[in-house]
């Protein structure tokens, strides 16, 4: 080992007696070797000078002659063709890379696996000389080629300040060689508790109990595909403190499951400062999210926290994607990234796995990458679709880092397997041949399966660009594991990963813009390098944060070193670093562009008292369930997009005297409440005054498609009477019904109703026919509509003066069409103007509230809609209807569109399966993804059928404009993680602009596209001009997991806070409280209308405050999805409140004082 130089005698470094006696003599002198100090605690050098040479692309790739890196990995074993065939093809598949600076020289060093010969170390020279050492080191490998090396590991386990090794080994001991401070190491894994004979495949260390030492979760693949098909058990080991190990697995609470794991990731998912485990399981068995219970246990709540994984989970890492402050965790699957490769062998194995029942209240395993979003709370949100990393290819190792220095980290993976094995024609072949061995053989001749790597660069908002060729890392081939580290000391990340058959890859990092900063950790409480630590730094262009976690990606260890890269921030305005020990240190006024060590302070952590602030809304549970009966629904259509039943159950506020009760509409196994079941979904429920005797009545409307369309579909009215309710006659107008409102249309004094129609069952997406009921004395009869009713699939509707004229218009939202505006030609008629008014966009619209957003005394409208967050979100959607068989009843096929050419969205043996002699016309997999649509179905056929687009997926608000159509404009990014259904619009910061709750997720996708399930509902704030700005969910309290339909505002306590209600499909409804803030009171104001509309439906309540600014708020029946609020107008004032002002439904207006006489419940009677 080379001698390190004396430390400079005109440098003035910080105290760090405390550190030097804690650490070993040459690692004293490394932090030594450095410029003058900052602060106390933080010792500072300067990078190296940029590399002087650019090429065309961000990394260059260097010569392993160049560089010294020279290793092989061949996979040498003959036995992976024979018995070992199964576990090599389905399981231990990889190696890995470790890189860490073992000798203290202040340069990373680089370990790199090899699967069957030596595996190599080579010490880093500087100048990119690198020098193999693995003799002198001491590091042999017995057993190979049989007994195969996996993952490496550089971590401290003796806490001596010096990285020590740990290989992972299959079917042999694993080995840990610890480091002897003289350049050498001896191995000691059975003396120190870790020589595990095994199919290891990973050790993730940390310091998981948070003592100052680290302990080691052992990640396992198949060792014996006969005796353990699904893999082997994991293991955990303690740390005793002196470098031994215990394994405390089954104390700890680890699950005793058999496991093919190929990543497990210290994470910190709910921000308590104890770190979780997430582990990556690839096939059926789930995988594991072990919260950390703060007691040496862990408790599996992968279920409560997420609501979808991948199904055959790869690689894992872990970093703040969205920069908001907090960890994500981005987990890889196996999907294609082209719909070719999908459909050669991808696609006929998701169709088999969708037809496997999924087990209520489980995260849902879906083919393709996952995106887990941390929120600060127990719950995630998830987002891979929404950022363009839903589909990777085959891949292993994922990598999160800021590459191009923007202060945003991007993403790396690499790809490729051994042989196509997924390729459906490849298993048909081997299928044939009843010999294994013959199988075996013919899987040995076919090609490798090369495919390109890929990098993804963060472009902000929660979207990545794939930029792989563009920055010089697509290459072609088979990559394994990956790591990245400063190697050349100019503070940008390179990169070194596995190849199969051949050596590493060595990248440089050539990058010439941005500023950035790297910081290394030396603990003295905590472990020596900081290992879970949590740095956070704020810049003038925003903040960011890292943890420091040693397994990341795939089998590989990084430098254990922390990078920012700072884009045109030159300074650091503060630094926060927080120690596994509890220790917080903060730094201020910091220089770009060095390197810093941050030094811990001795001795133990003051306990700090932590209190977040409060959540605007706090959860509470009604006690109330809807359940659904397991059948399927018997007028299900081939290859439709979604399912209709199950789609609430909807919510009615009901006003009874001076209080609010809740009317929860029924489903196929529980009734709304006092009726009886006919075992067919309720509609959305309308309560609204229909006879004119002052006592609310409901109009109760039917649902989905689970019965031929007839007389089962026909909305019930039922009229109130003191002592409940009595049936009345209604039109026969059978329809499933997907929007129920009301209001006086003609101005006579009397609430008129309209009922939406949503599918028309067994015929979907033909245009069923809505309905315009006008009500005279409680009689009800049909008004005529444009197109005969036939306005599309519609899903919400609301009664809004558009234009300001004094007449209720109807807005409709549609599926496979656009928003609509019905105008109010004086209650004698309805004249469509969507064109006109700028309601252009085709879209999935699912819900529809109105207010004023952006304050210019008109309405705008807030419209749900599925999302960017689903297959569709690259767009867009098409779906054809019409015959493609010989014979039979129409169906429908979705397409997707590629350079002009329209291809199935199905695979192969699903079309073929309803399409007579597909099979027979194309009997390969190969072949048939090449094949347009036309030339499937034939072009005549494609031609006669009808098409449906949809062009706009994202929620957003249509804005009035001073002169002209509304303009849409989308909302921000998290509300398009999830479908919109449930929303509501409402002031819920009490200053007086109109905000918006929205609940997201849907489970009526059928399989094949999977459940869209990455929200957890948003409150976004209004700035009063129709910007909106998203709470996070601890921000904001509301968080409401599962597949949330209704939404409503209510008061069913009777203290004039405003409360919000959702229901949920099959899961309990929440209602959130809304306690107050400080220099706000709440005011309920209540309307009192005449006998025909008691409730004042369509009314505008104007309330000037005593410091003369102003609050509005209309008064309307049901909006938003399956959903009716309370008719009250509810207001948080900063000030006392002057007087109000009503105009009522028939024109008139009404000026009223108010007197400061204490209570929250104003009530305002009609003028006579």
């Amino acid at each position: 080992m080379r001698a390190l130089p004396p430390p400079f005698s005109n440098l003035r470094c910080p105290p760090v007696a405390g550190l030097l006696r804690t650490v070993p003599p040459w690692v004293a002198l490394a932090l030594l070797v450095v410029t003058a100090p900052a602060a106390e605690g933080l010792v500072a050098e300067p990078l190296a000078p940029r590399s002087p040479v650019r090429g065309p692309t961000l990394f260059a790739t260097l010569a392993p002659g160049d560089t010294g890196i020279v290793a092989e990995n061949r996979y040498a074993d003959p036995r992976m063709w024979t018995d070992r065939y199964s576990e090599i093809i389905y399981g231990p598949m990889g190696t890995g890379v470790a890189i860490g600076d073992y000798d203290g020289d202040g340069r990373p060093d680089v370990f790199i696996v090899s699967k069957t010969e030596q595996s190599r170390l080579f010490r880093n020279h500087g100048n990119w000389k690198f020098e193999d050492v693995t003799a002198k080191s001491g590091i042999v490998e017995p057993g190979k080629p049989a007994g195969w090396t996996q993952g490496a590991a550089f971590a401290d386990v003796d806490n001596d300040g010096r990285l020590d090794l740990y290989l992972c080994r299959f079917g042999v001991p694993n080995q840990l060689f610890m480091n002897r401070g003289d350049g050498t190491f001896r191995e000691e894994a059975a003396a120190r508790g870790l020589a595990v004979t095994d199919a290891s495949g990973m050790g993730a260390f940390c310091d998981y109990d948070r003592d100052g030492d680290l302990d080691v979760y052992l990640q396992t693949n198949l060792f014996d595909t006969v005796k353990a098909p699904q893999g082997q058990k994991d293991y955990l080991f303690r740390n005793r403190g002196d470098g031994t190990y215990e394994e405390v697995t089954t104390a700890a609470g680890i699950a005793p499951i058999e496991t093919a794991g190929h990543s497990a990731t210290w994470w910190d998912y709910d921000g308590d400062g104890w770190p979780d485990l997430y582990v990556a399981n690839d096939y059926a068995v789930p995988d594991f999210l072990y919260r950390n219970n703060r007691d040496g246990t862990f408790t599996n709540v992968i279920n409560e926290a997420i609501a979808q994984t991948p199904h055959s989970s790869m690689g894992s890492d872990l970093g703040d994607a969205d920069n908001d402050g907090r960890v994500d965790l981005f987990v890889a699957d196996m999907a294609a990234t082209t719909r070719e490769k999908d459909q050669r062998g991808m696609a006929k194995i998701r169709a088999m796995l969708d037809s496997a029942v999924h087990p209520t209240g489980e995260a849902f395993q879906f083919m393709r990458n996952a995106l887990h979003l941390g929120t600060g709370t127990a719950r995630l949100r998830e987002g891979a679709q929404l950022a363009g990393i839903a589909a990777t290819d085959w891949t292993w190792s994922v990598r999160f880092d800021d590459f191009d220095n923007d202060g945003r980290i991007d993403l790396h993976v690499t790809n490729g397997m051994i042989r196509e094995y997924h390729n459906a024609d490849q298993h048909q072949v081997l299928m044939a041949l009843e010999n294994p061995a013959d199988s075996r053989r013919a899987m040995q001749a076919a090609p490798v399966f090369a495919e390109r790597n890929l990098a993804f660069r963060n472009e902000g908002a929660l979207r990545f660009r794939e930029v792989g060729t563009e920055w010089g890392l697509g290459q072609l081939g088979v990559s394994l594991g990956a790591a990245t580290g400063d190697l050349d000391g100019d503070g940008d990340l390179d990169l070194i990963y596995a190849n199969y058959q051949s050596g590493p890859t060595v990248l440089r990092n050539d990058s010439d813009t941005g500023h950035r900063l790297v910081i290394a950790l030396r603990g003295t409480t905590s472990n020596r390098f900081g290992v879970g630590a949590t740095v956070r730094i704020k810049t003038a262009t925003g903040e960011q944060v890292r943890t420091l976690v040693l397994a990341r990606g795939y089998l590989s260890t990084s430098e254990p070193v922390l990078h920012f890269g700072l884009g045109s921030a030159e300074r650091v305005q503060e630094l926060t670093v927080e120690w596994p020990s509890g220790h917080r240190q903060s730094f201020g006024n910091l220089a770009a562009d060095q390197k810093l060590t941050l030094i811990e302070p001795a001795g133990p952590a003051r306990p700090t008292a932590s209190v977040p602030p409060a959540a605007l809304f706090q959860a509470d549970s009604l006690g109330l369930v809807s359940r659904e009966q397991p059948e399927a629904d018997a007028n299900a259509q081939p290859f439709q997009p979604f399912t209709f039943d199950r789609r609430g159950p909807a919510l009615a506020v009901l006003p009874v005297g001076k209080g609010e009760q809740l009317l929860l509409g029924g489903t196929t196994r529980d009734p709304l409440r006092g009726f009886s079941a006919d075992n067919l979904d309720d509609g959305p429920l309308l309560v609204f005054e229909a006879n004119g005797d002052g006592v609310p009545d409901l109009l109760q409307t039917k649902a989905g498609t689970s019965r031929p369309f007839g007389p089962d579909y026909q909305p019930k009215l039922h009229l109130g009477t003191p002592t409940g309710f009595t049936p009345a006659a209604l039109p026969a107008i059978p329809q499933s019904t997907g929007a129920a409102t009301a209001a006086d249309l003609d101005r006579d004094g009397d609430l008129d109703a309209f009922l939406g129609a949503r599918v028309l069952p067994g015929r979907y997406p033909l245009t069923p026919r809505s309905v315009l009921l006008r009500n005279d004395g409680g009689t009800f009869t049909e008004l005529p509509l444009p197109e005969n009713g036939e306005l599309g699939l519609v899903t919400s509707a609301v009664f809004s003066d558009l234009d300001q004229d004094g007449w209720p218009d109807l807005i409709l939202a549609t599926e496979w069409g656009t928003v609509r505006y019905l105008h109010n030609d004086a209650g004698k008629a309805f004249t469509d103007r969507s064109v006109a008014q700028g309601f252009t966009q085709s879209g999935f619209w699912s819900s529809l509230v109105a207010a004023d957003f952006n304050g210019d005394g008109r309405p705008d409208f807030a419209v749900g809609n599925l999302g960017l967050n689903t297959p569709y979100h690259s767009g867009p959607a098409i779906l054809f209807h019409g015959r493609f068989g010989d014979g039979g009843p129409p169906s429908v096929i979705e397409a997707t569109q590629e350079d002009g050419k329209l291809f199935p969205r199905r695979s192969r043996n699903e079309l073929g399966g309803r399409i007579a002699g597909l099979l027979r016309r194309y009997p390969r997999h190969n072949e048939f993804a090449k094949i347009a649509l036309p030339e499937i179905v034939g072009a005549e056929r494609l031609a006669r059928a009808r098409r449906f687009d949809a062009t706009e997926l994202r929620s957003g608000v249509y804005l009035s404009q001073p002169t002209g159509p509304h303009r849409f404009v989308p909302l921000p990014w998290e509300v398009q993680l999830a479908p919109v259904q449930g929303m509501v619009a409402l002031d819920l910061t009490g200053d007086g602009f109109a905000d918006l709750a929205l609940g997201q997720n849907s489970h009526s996708p059928t399989p094949s596209l999977g459940r869209f399930t990455g929200g957890l509902g948003v409150i976004l704030v209004n700035d009063g001009r129709g910007d909106f700005r998203a709470l996070d969910p601890q921000q904001s309290g509301f968080i409401v997991p599962g597949d949330v339909r209704a939404l409503v505002v209510a008061d069913l306590d009777g203290d004039a806070r405003p409360e919000l209600v959702a229901s949920r499909s099959e899961q309990p409804v929440l209602a959130f409280l809304r306690s107050g803030f400080t220099g706000h009171q709440p005011l309920r104001v209540v309307l009192q209308g005449p006998s025909g509309n008691p409730t004042a439906i369509g009314a505008r309540v104007t309330l000037t405050l005593a410091d003369g600014s102003v609050r509005t708020a209309e008064v309307a029946a049901a909006s938003g999805y399956y959903s009716q609020s309370s008719p009250a107008a509810f207001f948080w004032l900063p000030v006392a409140p002057r007087s109000l002002a009503v105009t009522w439904p028939d024109g008139r207006v009404s000026t009223h004082a108010i007197e400061s006489n204490g209570s929250a419940h104003l009530v305002i009677a009609a003028p006579r």
